[in-house]
């Protein structure tokens, strides 16, 4: 199922979106984070030593990327030929080598953390949104120095269903109290721009998991990755 693209979003260039919107929702991995190809390593590295599944980088973005880890594993481990730790375990083993691989240098680009500082000066409200775990992200955001920047965090233990489910960017907007209309999303993924889209949230593509093609198929505001200069 698609969803359409709300009709003022259509209407407006990506600054003057931005700069009308009240709230800034941003997803985690690969749009605030620069991690998707860590998560693409991690989830073959594990699938092959857990479950004698090889996965390649190229399968993982055309498959997996926006969707958890327990949804990825869960499909993996369908393929295994013998018996298999639980969708569960794998995904703590995964959050486990997360914050092994990322202990050492932010994965939180400089540029990023500017475009957090200048959108909090401008005055937008800013909240998390991500089908990752709370275990993982909020490390990361500490270790940026980013740990208070953000209302809210909705995460993959605050919902029933992740993305592409739009119950993430419903639940953050209400939580910040504003219109879904009047916010915001930034997503790398197809599953997340999908997500935003349901709740009648416009969105904002960052390159990464998807080429410019692909992107601009999904929204038509597409950048190359957060930067102040877009405020």
């Amino acid at each position: 199922m698609t969803h359409p693209i709300p009709a003022h979003a259509r209407a407006l260039d990506t600054r003057d979106l931005i700069a009308e919107a009240d709230a800034l929702l941003l997803d985690f991995n690969g749009t605030l984070s620069d991690d998707e190809e860590l998560l693409a390593e991690l989830v073959a590295e594990i699938s092959e030593r857990e479950l004698g599944v090889r996965v390649s980088a190229a399968r993982y973005f055309a498959e997996f990327a926006g969707f958890t880890e327990e949804h990825m594993f869960g499909v993996l481990a369908a393929e295994a030929s013998g018996p298999t730790p639980s969708a569960e375990e794998l995904f703590d083993r995964f959050n486990a080598r997360y914050l092994e691989r990322t202990a050492e240098e932010s994965t939180i680009t400089p540029a990023a953390r500017d475009f957090i500082a200048a959108a909090s000066a401008a005055g937008k409200r800013l909240a998390v949104v991500t089908a990752a775990s709370r275990q993982t992200v909020v490390p990361a955001l500490e270790q940026a120095g980013l740990g208070g920047a953000f209302e809210t965090i909705v995460a993959l233990e605050d919902v029933a269903s992740s993305k592409p489910d739009p119950e993430c960017y419903a639940r953050a907007a209400a939580v910040l109290g504003v219109a879904p209309e009047r916010a915001v999303a930034f997503e790398d993924s197809r599953t997340g721009i999908r997500a935003a889209h349901g709740a009648g949230v416009p969105t904002v593509a960052v390159l990464g998991s998807l080429d410019l093609a692909a992107a601009s198929a999904l929204t038509p505001h597409v950048v190359p990755a957060l930067d102040p200069a877009l405020l």
